[in-house]
Order: structure tokens, then sequence, then C-alpha cells
């Protein structure tokens, strides 16, 4: 391919919709500078039909970066469609959104944010909302999100619905403060999607202070990301920059007390360190039941939370939530 090779970039197999034409040309990588087209642009797709497909299924395949795109509007195009299908079970709506998140993550990861990787990731926050609407259980979504394998996604899509039941516990019923509880919840770790996948990989347990100092720089990070786009809602800046910040300002980047706090980074602070506990990933091997984590961070942590964020948790695993009335926009 000569010059043209350093223009691509690795995706999975599910950044691609099935049985649709190609918008771009898709490559597999044979050597280190030897690919091969194994779809072209035009044409519909029929990876399952390629003799060697059981090499490409779970491994990376590659596109040109502009077409990344293309690529992920479609992506989101298709998860429209699912969204509005009624048959379907929540199961394959999760699935759907989760792949959905992740080709959103690689765009805004190689291209930047801009206004239509916004738009895409709302449409996302929006199909969480609705999920949670037709399926308010915690301990049913929570089911279904251990089925997502990669952790960066299974995370914040988890992260997202908890703090939308959170926030409905809370009496937060409002769509447009859901969107937006929803939205930064699902960007809150947008930081970290351009480290390097070994640092993710090493245990907090084993980081040396240069590799705190740098992991905890990912909350900065994150809000420069998401100011490359003028109209980003002040309340999603605030989720982002404040997730690891906690009431008795104990919390980073700046140590920030309860009343500091924006109201809508209390609520994500506890659903982000909730799910820490409850998803097994790299840094937590041992899951722990909602309850057993919710005893984590009132007995070991010494609950540093907002209160009535706190109690609105514990009152979601045990009473549920009141329904809103949630529409996808």
């Amino acid at each position: 391919m000569g010059k043209d090779l350093n223009s691509l970039i690795p995706i999975t197999m599910d950044d691609i919709v099935p049985n649709v034409n190609l918008p771009g040309d898709v490559f597999f990588k044979l050597s280190e500078d030897n690919f091969v087209v194994i779809g072209r642009e035009g044409t519909r797709e029929q990876f399952k039909d390629l003799h060697f497909f059981d090499k490409i299924k779970n491994a990376n395949i590659y596109i040109k970066k502009p077409d990344l795109r293309k690529f992920s509007s479609l992506k989101v195009l298709s998860a429209s469609e699912v969204m509005k299908n009624d048959k379907l079970p929540v199961e394959a709506k999760i699935n759907t959104l989760s792949q959905t998140l992740n080709t959103v993550f690689t765009s805004i990861h190689q291209l930047g944010f801009n206004n239509e990787a916004l738009g895409n990731t709302k449409f996302i926050a929006n199909s969480v909302l609705k999920i949670i609407d037709e399926t308010p259980k915690l301990s049913s979504l929570m089911s279904i999100m251990n089925s997502i394998s990669e952790d960066l996604v299974r995370h914040s899509m988890a992260v997202s619905m908890v703090s939308v039941l959170i926030s409905q516990s809370k009496g937060w019923n409002n769509p447009s403060i859901l969107e937006k509880m929803a939205l930064g919840a699902l960007l809150h770790d947008i930081g970290l999607k351009e480290y390097p996948k070994e640092f993710l990989a090493k245990p907090r347990v084993e980081y040396t202070a240069e590799d705190l100092e740098y992991y905890q720089k990912h909350s900065f990070r994150g809000v420069e990301i998401l100011k490359t786009v003028e109209n980003i809602p002040q309340e999603v800046m605030a989720i982002v920059y404040e997730h690891h910040e906690n009431s008795i300002g104990q919390g980073y980047p700046r140590s920030l007390r309860d009343v500091r706090l924006h109201p809508f980074s209390k609520v994500v602070a506890l659903a982000d360190a909730f799910c820490e506990l409850t998803f097994k990933d790299t840094q937590n091997p041992t899951t722990r039941t909602p309850d057993e984590a919710v005893n984590f961070i009132e007995h070991t942590l010494g609950q540093p939370f907002n209160k009535e964020c706190f109690t609105a948790l514990k009152n979601v695993l045990t009473f549920g939530i009141r329904k809103a009335s949630v529409k996808i926009v």
C-alpha cells in the first residue's frame, strides 16, 4: 500500500455494521508492512463468508483513518434502529450500545472530540435512559453489563446507569437533568482513552508515585478533550473534572469538599466507586455484590461520599426506583 500504510488505524469486527455496504475499504494485516484488502468501499459486508474469517473475527482489522467518521456514523445509525425495536430484549440493546460507545470512543481518540461525537454520545446517553425506564432494576442491569468485554466501555456504561438510578432515587426526574447526568457519566473517563493499554492494565497497587501522578491527570485531560466543542454542558464538564473528588476533601485533582462540588459530580463520584467494586476488571479481579460494595464504602472507606447520594444508592438497592418518563431524542 506504500504511503497509505500510515493512514491505517485498527478497529474490531464489532465496529463493522453487518450486512450493509461498507463505508470504506477494510484491510487485514498479514505482516508489519503487508496489508490485504478484505472489503471494498460500497460493497456489501460479507466477512463471515471469507475462508479465513476465524482469523479476523477476534483480531484487529484496519481502515483508513479518514473513513473512521463514516464507520462511526453508520454504527450509531444502526444502533438507533435497534433501540426503536421494542421486540428486542434489553440484553441485545445493551450489547449494541456498548459496541457503539466503543466505536465512538475510538473516533474521539483518533479524530478528536467534535459536535458529531457529542451528538453520538448524546444518543447513547438517551438510549441508556430508555433502557433504565424499561428495566429499572439495578441487579438485572448489572448482570447484563458483566457480559461486556471492553473494560472502559463496560465501566462507563455502568457508571452512567447507576448515576441515573441514583438521580431518580433523589427525585431528579427532569429529562434534561437525566440526559446531562447520563452523558457526563458516559464521558467521565474519556481522558483515559488515550492512555497506553499497557499502563491501564497495570494494577494500581503497583503504581509508583510517578504512575499515580500520571493516572490522576486523566480528569484534567478529559476536560481538555471536551473543551474542543463549545456547547458542552457545564454539568458534563464538572462531572469529568470532579468524578474522583469526595465529600471529605480527600479526592483529586483539587481535594474539594462536599459544599464546593457540583451536585452532579457527587452522584457520579459515588457511582464510579460503586461500579469499580462491583465489576470485574484489571483493577478489581475479585468483585463484590452490590450490598457488599455498599458495606465496603460505608464501613471500610468510612463513607466519604455525599450522604444524600449514598442514601439514594441504598434505596435503589433496597426499594428500586419509581420509573421516570423518558424518550429517546
